[in-house]
């Protein structure tokens, strides 16, 4: 059996050192249990498909100065343009483009008059060249054809088809095909004509981030946005030529964010890689220090006691004995720290939901954390204890 009294005598003697250990081990443990959950949803983030082929994707921003000029035809110009240049595959004038936190949002509902399920959604606007330009997956139904394309800014009145991506349709009717239904928007009713497997909207922290929405529109608008869709292999080429072949249409007008969607995407999630990269730090700081805290009090401990330690050898306590003693000591102060640490990182959990959106923190995260704490506890205690266990009798009961 193992002498736990006079552990904890001799741990209540010197309350201030034990003490500060417990407190810095419940704080490992509930700030690295949430910081470990946190850095696994910011990869998770990071590492979901957009839905389109993104490195086959060019995006840019075009503003007109001329404001008396035919902006359709011109778009119909600047689109035939670009595809005439070697290695594009299609080029679409949109309104927006997935992941750059800019875009357009309206709140549709499945019923007229606001009944039924409401759902805001993400939507782009083009012509018939919108869906292949983004390499979209049709599920259900149809693409736009020609004859559905709307000219005209796509503010006043909604146009008469919409497809829809899966979560869209999904969330709108739970319990049927969304193909051949309507979904309302101002009161307007609006036929899903097709459904497309999934792309994300501009916005990748929103709740429903891939609740998108595409609408048979052609932008009437001096400011523009252009997707081209090229070959990869020819990506750098096409994108040396695209201003050069746009300026010559026009040269008073300006073309900015010339970027293929690589770029986007980590320019989308570059602050999630630096909360995951400095969490990271912080989880290894902790960890570091941690360790150290705990082979600092039990070496301070085996130097306070060694004279109590050579009584002991000197009364016939074997080396095993005394590493079990002092293992078992770092165990009570662990164990002490870990349970404060569930109740905190508990607490801080729900912090972050109430104040940050955070999911729920799966208990699993505080289990292994416990463990791993427990036994870098126990490993940074082994060399202080195996030290004490080499005490001379003879020397430490010397007067001193």
């Amino acid at each position: 059996m193992f002498e736990l009294r006079p552990i904890l005598s001799a741990l209540l003697r010197n309350k201030s050192g034990p003490l500060l250990i417990v407190l810095q081990l419940a704080l490992t443990l509930a700030v690295v249990a949430n910081a470990a959950f946190i850095i696994q949803e910011r990869l998770a983030m990071m590492a979901r498909d957009s839905g389109i082929p993104e490195s086959e994707l060019i995006g840019f921003t075009l503003a007109e100065m001329h404001m008396d000029k035919d902006l359709l035809a011109q778009r119909q110009m600047d689109e035939q343009a670009l595809r005439a240049i070697p290695g594009v595959k299609d080029a679409v004038a949109t309104n927006h483009l997935p992941l750059t936190n800019s875009g357009s949002s309206t709140t549709v509902s499945s019923g007229p008059s606001g009944e039924g399920r409401k759902l805001n959604v993400g939507y782009y606007t083009g012509n018939e060249h919108l869906f292949t330009t983004l390499g979209l997956s049709l599920s259900e139904g149809r693409t736009f054809d020609a004859s559905d394309i709307r000219s005209g800014g796509h503010t006043s009145t909604p146009p008469s088809q919409v497809m829809l991506s899966r979560d869209s349709a999904e969330y709108l009717f739970p319990d049927s095909s969304a193909v051949g239904k309507h979904v309302y928007l101002r009161d307007e009713p609006i036929e899903v004509v097709g459904v497309y497997d999934r792309l994300q909207t501009p916005w990748p922290h929103r709740t429903h981030s891939f609740a998108s929405a595409l609408l048979p529109v052609e932008n009437d608008r001096f400011f523009v946005r252009y997707i081209v869709r090229v070959d990869p292999a020819q990506r750098d080429a096409v994108m040396k030529q695209i201003e050069s072949t746009l300026l010559a249409l026009d040269p008073s007008r300006v073309i900015t964010s010339l970027r293929h969607f690589d770029e986007i995407r980590e320019r989308a999630y570059r602050n999630d890689r630096a909360m995951a990269v400095l969490l990271g730090v912080v989880i290894v700081l902790l960890l570091v220090v941690t360790a150290l805290g705990v082979v600092g009090l039990a070496s301070y401990s085996v130097a306070q006691r060694r004279k109590q330690i050579g009584t002991r050898r000197a009364l016939g306590a074997t080396r095993t004995a005394i590493v079990r003693h002092f293992l078992t000591e770092n165990m009570m102060i662990c164990l002490t720290g870990m349970g404060l640490g569930l109740l905190a990182g508990l607490g801080l959990n729900q912090y972050l939901m109430h104040h940050y959106e955070l999911s729920r923190l799966p208990l699993s995260y505080l289990g292994v954390t416990l463990a791993g704490l427990v036994l870098l506890s126990q490993c940074a205690a082994a060399s202080p204890a195996l030290r004490a266990a080499r005490v001379s009798p003879a020397l430490a009961t010397r007067s001193v």
